[in-house]
């Protein structure tokens, strides 16, 4: 009797650690499961994402190459037979500029794109050009984005002698040299291809990243022409007027309800005289660089510059001169909806 209960226990004892074993091999195959679950969902989600960026990313250029922008930004909607012969200047064949109401704003403000994607279109022409900057005014920039005085000349010079293209050596510059001794390759004598190039910049990269992301952020070297004032970023226009931040938030807020069409009419609403030549050096009409910046809910955002290129023969009507990754935008205000069936979707979530 006594040997059959200790078989018995035996049997009972194996049972149980059977018992317990299938249990723990049947937790670990419903985490595996769960594990695969969540890894597809997130490849979708992610796929979708990169669909709904590439999607945002066409119809705004789209919209860039069909639309006639006006001193108000990028109409959502084209104009009719009726209104674009309205709108005609007779006397050169070209259209009036003025609002049609609507329009996408090219100051880098951000609107809802499609899929749950956020975007911002920039005009190039409202930013600091660094193809050949003048060394007064990138003076003043530097200045007016935080950077000590002590430090502007050498930023200044070597950023000079980067893009030159002798090897004479500026006062605090930078040549091939001095570059060597920093264990660096040496400048290339060329303009800078992309603002984030201001890094390989001696002594630029020594900058806080917050101070080399705003530069980058208000520089353009795609375009080098007037300067267009209903499109500057607000953190430029210490750079370009006096009187701020008081002038500089008058011409924010003014620009907001009615875009300037003149500088005549700028300096009198506003009271100030601009620098420099008035009538050359400032624009108030859009030109044909832009810069786009797309982002989802997760990941980096995506920038490319475009140039609109209607009346290029046999080519498209837009050419990406650049297209890479950057930081998501941080933004204080929620994205704009946009009244257009483009975007249809833009309000709407997956569940």
């Amino acid at each position: 009797m006594a040997s059959s209960r200790k078989q018995d226990g035996f049997v009972l004892a194996v049972t149980l650690w059977l018992l317990a074993g299938i249990a723990i091999v049947v937790a670990l195959v419903t985490l595996w499961s769960l594990d695969q679950v969540q890894d597809a969902q997130r490849d979708r989600d992610q796929a979708e994402d990169q669909l709904a960026l590439f999607s945002t990313r066409e119809t705004v250029v789209y919209l860039a190459a069909t639309r006639d922008m006006t001193v108000a930004g990028l109409p959502v909607q084209g104009l009719s037979a009726e209104q674009r012969v309205a709108r005609t200047l007779s006397e050169f064949g070209g259209l009036r500029r003025d609002p049609v109401g609507g329009e996408l704003r090219l100051d880098d403000s951000a609107y809802q794109g499609l899929g749950g994607t956020t975007f911002s279109v920039q005009d190039e022409a409202g930013l600091y050009p660094v193809v050949w900057p003048d060394a007064m005014r990138l003076d003043r920039l530097l200045e007016t984005q935080g950077v000590p005085d002590k430090q502007r000349p050498r930023l200044r010079d070597a950023l000079l002698d980067y893009i030159d293209e002798d090897s004479l050596r500026h006062l605090h510059g930078a040549e091939k040299r001095e570059y060597e001794r920093a264990g660096r390759p040496p400048p290339p004598n060329r303009r800078l291809l992309l603002p984030m190039e201001l890094e390989r910049v001696l002594g630029w990269d020594k900058l806080p990243p917050e101070t080399r992301g705003a530069l980058q952020s208000v520089t353009t070297t795609f375009y080098a022409g007037a300067l267009n004032l209903n499109t500057a970023p607000a953190s430029l226009l210490p750079t370009l007027l006096n009187g701020c931040p008081r002038t500089c938030d008058t011409l924010m807020a003014q620009r907001r309800d009615r875009p300037f069409r003149s500088a005549v009419e700028l300096q009198a609403l506003l009271g100030v005289q601009l620098p420099g030549d008035d009538m050359v050096e400032y624009r108030f009409a859009p030109s044909d660089t832009l810069r786009l910046t797309v982002w989802g809910r997760t990941g980096a955002a995506m920038r490319i510059h475009v140039r609109l290129t209607p009346l290029a023969d046999k080519r498209a009507p837009w050419t990406i001169l650049a297209a890479y990754p950057v930081a998501r935008p941080s933004l204080d205000d929620a994205p704009r909806p946009i009244d257009s069936a483009l975007f249809a979707d833009a309000e709407t979530d997956r569940p």
